[in-house]
């Protein structure tokens, strides 16, 4: 059987960031814009924060069992073999679903923005070519691959950022009082549903070499530069358009291009960032993808944190992408933005977050009663 490809945590952060860097280009700042108002951007503070909290309690679970980051040890340790058992069917399904939409999403962006009149499913089909030859391939070299395409990403960002710097109208943004304070939680939904992905990733288990002290450190990382990214999207949206104009837009950053890249030497920056974006949303989909093959795998009895790498046979690989396929084929974009980012939160960090306390909760109650009573 072929041995597991295993990347660092670095890596594993990386990559997570990449593929939420495509959602929260369009989800953050429009979404983040019509919850939060002008004080959104707290609200992507709020969300590093507790999303960083929510590796912090991980970490404290990856240490006290010295164990790998695999999220599938800790259920089965927390509610038993059969709960996690359905637990990871949950997942399964969660995934296939999230997999679906990208997908949709991807068609949509290169019809609507890239090349409009082009067949959808050209593109669909062209992407999952790639997909399956990524999958076929070595996850670890991806992974590498994906550490280039981030930094390139994050300059675009920065470049963006300074040119619309003179644009931006800090009234569109500033004051900040008590009475908003109603749209600041609401308008943490978009940012922090989209950090849930971190969830599913941990299923990669054995594949992710870590412990508890690499795990936070890189976990922090992920954090602030994720916090730089979500301030940069929502700032240079909402503080150029002002909160209602962004609200309404459907894909407001790339509006915010738009107005950088017109005219001139920088015209050909809108197709530049475009060009980036489609890199975001084959990494989400690829990292989607290897998830579901992990799942599928242990949902059939595979092994979890010593598992063989779960892109192995053409059988297993094709009629998951198949499925996919024709899932995207019925998407309504409208569901991801509320009842999916709740269903986000609850599986990314509601579900895992009562396990880790369940499992400390048993982990202490065993030592007491194993503890010999003091004569």
């Amino acid at each position: 059987m072929e041995k597991s490809f295993r990347i660092t945590a670095k890596q594993a952060y990386t990559l997570f960031m990449l593929a939420s860097l495509s959602p929260l280009v369009r989800l953050s700042s429009g979404l983040g814009a019509r919850l939060g108002g002008r004080a959104g951007w707290v609200s992507v503070i709020i969300s590093c924060a507790v999303f960083y909290g929510f590796i912090v309690l991980l970490s404290l679970y990856i240490k006290r069992s010295e164990q790998s980051t695999d999220l599938f040890s800790l259920y089965r340790s927390a509610f038993g073999k059969i709960p996690a058992g359905i637990a990871v069917l949950f997942y399964t399904v969660w995934v296939f679903w999230l997999a679906g939409f990208y997908l949709n999403a991807f068609s949509e962006k290169f019809t609507g923005w890239i090349m409009p009149g082009v067949p959808a499913g050209f593109f669909t089909i062209t992407l999952l070519a790639l997909v399956f030859i990524i999958l076929s391939g070595k996850f670890q070299s991806f992974a590498l691959l994906c550490d280039v395409f981030f930094y390139v990403v994050l300059l675009a960002l920065a470049v963006i950022f300074a040119l619309q710097l003179p644009q931006i109208r800090y009234e569109n943004l500033l004051p900040v009082t008590h009475y908003d304070a109603a749209g600041i939680i609401a308008g943490v939904l978009p940012t922090l549903g989209i950090f849930a992905y971190i969830t599913p990733l941990l299923f990669l288990g054995g594949e992710i070499k870590s412990d508890f002290r690499l795990f936070r450190k890189h976990g922090l990382y992920s954090a602030l530069t994720l916090l730089a990214a979500g301030l940069v999207i929502f700032v240079t949206t909402a503080g150029v358009f002002g909160k209602d104009l962004t609200g309404e837009m459907a894909q407001p950053f790339l509006m915010s291009v738009k107005t950088v890249g017109a005219g001139g030497a920088l015209e050909r920056l809108e197709s530049i960032f475009l060009l980036l974006w489609v890199v975001t949303d084959l990494a989400i989909i690829v990292m989607l993808m290897h998830i579901l093959l992990k799942l599928v795998n242990l949902l059939t009895g595979g092994n979890s944190a010593e598992n063989t790498a779960p892109g192995g046979s053409p059988l297993l690989k094709s009629p998951l992408l198949l499925g996919v396929y024709v899932l995207s084929l019925f998407m309504e974009r409208g569901i991801d933005e509320m009842l999916g980012l709740k269903v986000n939160l609850v599986m990314g960090f509601a579900v895992p977050t009562a396990a880790v306390i369940i499992y400390g909760i048993k982990t202490s109650f065993s030592k007491a009663l194993s503890k010999p009573d003091n004569p």
